[in-house]
């Protein structure tokens, strides 16, 4: 098969869309010819293959926040493609939108497929500009997103909000995300352990985009409550870094916060360091780094979210907390702090769920629903 991926950002970019797009897409191109469109700036090429995948990148134009943006090179590199299936990653870009009615009206038996992901514009508490800019977008898009073939859920929960926003119910097909087998080679972490002082620590976790829909914050809040071995890794790049930083300078506990960045392999460090891994965010659809946490056998404490509800069953795989309620939070963290032997009993749980979201078994399941 050809197949066509579309994506707003892509690898080296991360993110659950992007790392979605970015694993199907590599285990795909073992077997298939498969086309990934995606924007950029300066500092990409405008051609590449990477792992087999044809990267085909369209310079921005503009970029306002995350959905409004347009490259118009996409659209040519789209049409002057030939292709069985069309996958689009994430909805609410008008300009993806007409690139897929210009390339049905110019292939009718091309086959559409859509990932959402979450919600168009998620949250409740955007400015009063990006909220008529919602209003629009999701009008239009209840028409367009009646074309799709297939419509992936990745958590099963999702169905009622793809109906609302116009998808065919009947088309609606589940499929996760999922993680690398690769996290379960042996990970040396001891220049990390040796560098910050983490022997006989207990170490808190969080790995990802450092916004503050995230909910870092309640964690810092609370760390001064926890026992004072306790001390909070923050690895991410992100604007709220600054504010973060001020939060803990203020509560005198900079001593116990280690912010980091780089690569997957330092990633990797953390998260083998890491005894339990925070998910605060106040939402998420999924929430990839939680397996790859679980991987690592960190007990997971997270809010409850869709991606959360989906992922963590209480006293089995962690604890679940109300975003916002700093006492629920603290509360759950202490008693596993204080409970060694649960610990142990959910880090065992959590290694063995996590091997059941291979990104090699979730291609194949949508190679079938491609066929």
């Amino acid at each position: 098969m050809k197949i066509g991926l579309i994506t707003t950002y892509f690898y080296p970019r991360v993110g659950g869309a992007e790392n979605n797009c970015f694993y199907l897409a590599k285990e795909l191109a073992k077997k298939h010819e498969v086309h990934v469109f995606t924007s950029h700036k300066s500092e990409f090429k405008h051609y590449e293959v990477i792992d087999r995948i044809h990267v085909h990148r369209s310079r921005e134009i503009f970029r306002f926040g995350y959905y409004a943006a347009f490259y118009p090179g996409m659209l040519f590199q789209v049409l002057n493609t030939k292709l069985d299936v069309l996958h689009v990653h994430s909805f609410g870009f008008l300009w993806h939108d007409f690139i897929i009615l210009m390339k049905k009206i110019f292939n009718p038996k091309l086959k559409l497929v859509i990932t959402p992901h979450g919600p168009f514009m998620a949250l409740d508490d955007y400015s009063l500009h990006a909220r008529f800019y919602k209003k629009i977008v999701s009008f239009l898009e209840m028409s367009i997103n009646k074309l799709y073939d297939v419509v992936v859920q990745v958590n099963p929960s999702q169905k009622d909000w793809l109906v609302d926003c116009g998808f065919n119910e009947n088309n609606i097909r589940y499929l996760p995300n999922g993680i690398s087998k690769d996290l379960f080679n042996k990970v040396d972490n001891s220049d990390i352990v040796k560098k910050y002082n983490l022997k006989n620590k207990i170490v808190l976790s969080f790995v990802g985009r450092l916004q503050e829909y995230k909910g870092i914050d309640q964690v810092i809040k609370i760390l001064p409550k926890l026992n004072k071995k306790a001390v909070f890794i923050v690895f991410g790049f992100g604007e709220d870094r600054q504010r973060l930083s001020y939060i803990s300078r203020k509560l005198k506990i900079e001593d116990r916060i280690i912010f980091l960045h780089g690569n997957d392999m330092v990633r990797n460090k953390v998260l083998k360091s890491s005894d339990i891994f925070l998910f605060p965010s106040r939402w998420e659809a999924f929430g990839i780094v939680v397996l790859e946490a679980m991987a690592f056998g960190n007990s997971v404490v997270s809010s409850r979210t869709e991606g959360g509800k989906f992922l963590v069953k209480e006293n089995v795989n962690g604890f679940l907390f109300d975003f916002g309620n700093l006492n629920e939070l603290e509360s759950k963290l202490k008693l596993l702090i204080k409970n060694k032997g649960l610990k142990i009993k959910i880090s065992k749980n959590n290694i063995k769920k996590s091997k059941e979201f291979l990104w090699e078994n979730i291609a194949k399941d949508l190679e079938k629903l491609y066929r």
